[in-house]
């Protein structure tokens, strides 16, 4: 009996290392809510589909809005998450580049500006800001000048550490949608799982090797409709291969979205510009695009 007493220790202490140290992510959107049709949904019913799924889980999670994709309609729409307690984020108004050579420091301070003075009397506004594209400027003047004007500002800066091509899985299931309505979509979900998978672990082995542990990561996704349809399952994944998922406030607590890595063209995911400035090897650029994705696509659409 004694024997049996303590034994549970080292079991209580293992699962909750577990707790402690395990993985973690969170959840959030970019670009929306978009007021367009699209093959399978209207707005409304996307933006629906995705807090329902959010509540579902009890996950608070931060939408991150771009005028240009928004209007009167998007941001009522976009009212709803700050109404459900998910943050409201600054996108830009125009969702343009910092790294476009056609794009000034001061009209980019612009773009921060005039997207605040529409969102900044909505529930859930937080002077967060998403670069769009994760682009933070080619050129020293620009990345360091934009961090110095949000400082001045009271704006922190909404980095991801997990990359993804969400928008380009989305847009060719749609596009297949368009043509046949009727379409297996089982191939595509599971697809689109093992790429979020793959690119959590991928960040997640970065971060390992650069910083000694798993940071409190944060997920770049869109309010698209590919989400809409599988969010549960991909919440669900990550629970099940034993990661937690947390909310979106609780992750930007974690000091490294605080990092100001040394890097031009500067941006992308903030583990990725880390292992940058630390001259890791075998880094692809961009970190995410379709080009990685597109061959993997055509082979599904080949089998279906």
């Amino acid at each position: 009996m004694q024997f049996n007493r303590y034994i549970k220790l080292p079991v209580l202490m293992f699962a909750f290392s577990r707790f402690i140290f395990g993985q973690s992510i969170a959840f959030t959107f970019d670009d929306g809510p978009k007021v367009e049709n699209d093959a399978r949904m209207n707005p409304s019913e996307r933006n629906t589909l995705l807090l329902q799924q959010l509540k579902e889980y009890g996950i608070k999670s931060a939408l991150f809005i771009t005028l240009r994709d928004t209007h009167d309609d998007g941001l009522n729409l976009a009212r709803k998450w700050g109404e459900d307690g998910h943050m409201i984020g600054n996108h830009t108004v125009n969702h343009t580049s910092l790294s476009s050579k056609k794009v000034t420091l001061q009209s980019f301070k612009q773009e921060l500006l005039g997207c605040d003075s529409i969102i900044r009397n909505m529930p859930g506004y937080s002077k967060r800001f998403r670069f769009p594209y994760l682009k933070e400027g080619e050129t020293k003047s620009k990345r360091d000048g934009f961090r110095v004007f949000m400082k001045s500002i009271g704006y922190q800066p909404a980095p991801v550490s997990v990359d993804a091509s969400d928008w380009y899985y989305n847009s060719r299931l749609l596009s297949r949608l368009r043509d046949n309505p009727a379409l297996n979509i089982e191939p595509y979900r599971k697809a689109y799982l093992n790429h979020l998978w793959d690119r959590a672990c991928y960040y997640d082995s970065l971060s390992k090797l650069l910083l000694g542990r798993s940071v409190k990561h944060v997920l770049l996704l869109h309010h698209n409709t590919i989400n809409a349809m599988f969010l549960g399952d991909i919440i669900r994944m990550f629970q099940e291969k034993g990661w937690q998922v947390i909310d979106a406030k609780t992750a930007f607590q974690d000091p490294v979205y605080k990092m100001e890595p040394k890097i031009l063209p500067a941006g992308e995911s903030i583990i990725w510009s880390h292992a940058k400035e630390k001259k890791v090897k075998g880094l692809r650029y961009p970190g995410e695009d379709d080009q990685y994705e597109k061959p993997i696509l055509d082979a599904l659409e080949k089998m279906n």
